[in-house]
Formats: structure tokens, C-alpha cells, sequence
């Protein structure tokens, strides 16, 4: 392999291996919305700052502008049109498991609250019937509920597995571009602190219907890892056609899909956090450190 490449896949693979993080957390001391709205604006005010002042504002004025701005527009137009096409979770009825989540922030009670309707409808039922459920019957209908939640999360955090794989491989084109660049670990540093919250919504729901922390934070990890064999895809593909201008246009398009991330993914995964002082608070800190880091960088 040329050694030109091993950079742009070493900051690909330490990036997506930040999802790792995520999972530890989750599987150890589940983090609660505050926690989890401030990762999401740090992640949001890192890659919203790299984005607009790195490589859409800065690009633009250090090179030809018309064309920085078309990249940036296409590449936001290319998530926008893609994202339909990623998997969507489906919400899972999680009233007896203690509010596991499909975004890692706790969802909307009218969900346990129907459960509760559906029950005590059951139960009504049954009294104007004149049964009882007998003591062994109650307790092979509450396993039998048992294993059907828990399969159910499984499914969910397989599924949650394969979306964030395939959101994964665009931000390893990311990387990889960047790394020919001055650039290059500070965009690896933003996408890492994003792929902390995904780490935490992977192995929430893997753990919670498995018990076995190896596997979550295995699967979490596993789905981390297809960043840097999306820098790989896009090093094969489109590396021997870049030259110095491509390259920027490219940075370019790559600011416009990251900040389509932050509106489209990010913004409402962090506001179903339910606290705005949390995300506030992320947003402001991950902001002012990747503006700090810019202004320190080199060139």
C-alpha cells in the first residue's frame, strides 16, 4: 500500500473507534438527557464550526469561490437525498425495560402510557368476564412478554448497528480527504466527539436485551469501523484523480454533507433530549474549542 495512504486510514480508524467510547458509557452507567443533549451540541458546534469556517468560508476565500459554494451546496443536497434511503428505526414499546431508547435520550411516555391503557383494558376484560389469570399462567404470559421485549431490542440495536454503518462510510470520506490536509486531525477530532452519542444509542438496546456488555460494545465498535473502510473506498476510487484544486472542492462538498448531519441527524436527536440548557451548553463548549483549535492550527 503506498505510505501516503496509511494517514488518512489511521485518522479514519482512531475516529471510528471513538464510537467504542459511546459504548463503554452506555453499558457501564447509562448517561442520562443533559449527558446526552451536551454530547450531541458538542457534536453539532465541532463539526458546524469546522464546516462553515475550514472549509466552506476559508475555502471559499482562498480559492474559487463560485465553486466552493457549489460543492458545499451539492454535497449538503447529496445527504438530503440519500438520507431517505438509510434504514429507520422503529419505535419499540419500552415501557417495562425502563425507557431504553432508540436516540439515546428517554422517548415520548404516550408510548407507556398506551401499554398501560392496553392492560388495563385486558384486566377490565377479564374481570367483567368473571376470570383470573392463575399464578402459572401470569408468570409464563410476563416471560413470554420478557423474551418478545427483548428480542425486540435486539432487533432494534441491530438495526441501529447497520444504520450508523452506512452514516458511518461518508464521514470516512471525510477523513480521508481532509488528511491530505493541515486539516485532517482536527476534522478526525470532530467526527470522533459525533460518534460518541452513536457508540451510546448501538449498545443501549444491544445491552439491555442481551445482558453481555462484549457483544454491545463489539457491535458498537464493529459499526465504528466502517469509517475507515469508507476512507479506504473513496482513497481507491477517487485519490489518483485529485489534484490541488479537486481536493478543496471536494473539503468543500465534504462541509456541505457534515453540516446536512448536523441539521438533519444531530438537531433532532438532541432536542429529543428534552433540555435545551444541555444542548446550549454542548453546542457553545464544542463551538468555542474547535474555533480555538482552528485559530492555533498551523497555516
Amino acid at each position: 500500500m503506498d505510505p501516503a495512504l496509511l494517514r488518512p486510514l489511521g485518522l479514519a480508524t482512531l475516529s471510528g473507534l471513538s464510537t467504542s467510547i459511546g459504548a463503554v458509557l452506555a453499558v457501564i452507567h447509562k448517561p442520562n438527557q443533559a449527558v446526552m443533549a451536551g454530547l450531541l451540541g458538542s457534536a453539532i458546534g465541532v463539526m458546524a464550526t469546522v464546516s462553515l469556517v475550514e472549509l466552506v468560508i476559508r475555502n471559499a476565500m482562498e480559492n474559487n469561490g463560485y465553486l466552493v459554494i457549489a460543492s458545499t451546496v451539492a454535497g449538503a443536497l447529496a445527504y438530503y437525498l440519500l438520507e431517505p434511503l438509510i434504514p429507520k428505526v422503529p419505535e419499540v414499546d419500552t415501557e417495562s425495560r425502563g425507557d431504553v431508547e432508540t436516540h439515546g435520550c428517554p422517548k415520548d411516555k404516550s408510548v407507556s402510557q398506551a401499554a398501560g391503557a392496553r392492560r388495563t383494558q385486558t384486566t377490565t376484560a377479564r374481570a367483567t368476564s368473571g376470570g383470573e389469570d392463575r399464578p402459572d399462567s401470569a408468570a409464563f404470559t410476563h416471560a413470554r412478554a420478557q423474551s418478545l421485549k427483548s428480542a425486540q431490542l435486539l432487533r432494534l440495536g441491530l438495526l441501529m448497528a447497520l444504520t450508523m454503518t452506512l452514516h458511518n462510510l461518508p464521514e470516512g470520506f471525510a477523513v480521508a480527504f481532509s488528511a491530505f490536509t493541515p486539516l485532517g486531525p482536527v476534522m478526525a477530532l470532530a467526527i470522533a466527539l459525533h460518534n460518541i452519542p452513536e457508540g451510546v444509542i448501538i449498545a443501549a438496546p444491544i445491552y439491555a436485551a442481551t445482558g453481555n456488555r462484549w457483544k454491545a460494545v463489539g457491535l458498537a465498535t464493529a459499526s465504528g469501523l466502517s469509517e475507515p473502510l469508507g476512507a479506504l473506498l473513496a482513497l481507491l476510487l477517487l485519490h489518483p484523480f485529485l489534484n490541488p484544486e479537486r481536493l478543496q472542492n471536494v473539503l468543500a462538498g465534504t462541509g456541505g454533507l457534515m453540516l446536512a448531519v448536523c441539521v438533519i441527524e444531530l438537531w433532532p436527536e438532541a432536542r429529543a433530549c428534552k433540555n435545551d440548557r444541555g444542548l446550549a451548553i454542548g453546542m457553545f463548549l464544542g463551538s468555542a474549542v474547535m474555533g480555538w483549535t482552528l485559530v492555533a492550527m498551523p497555516g
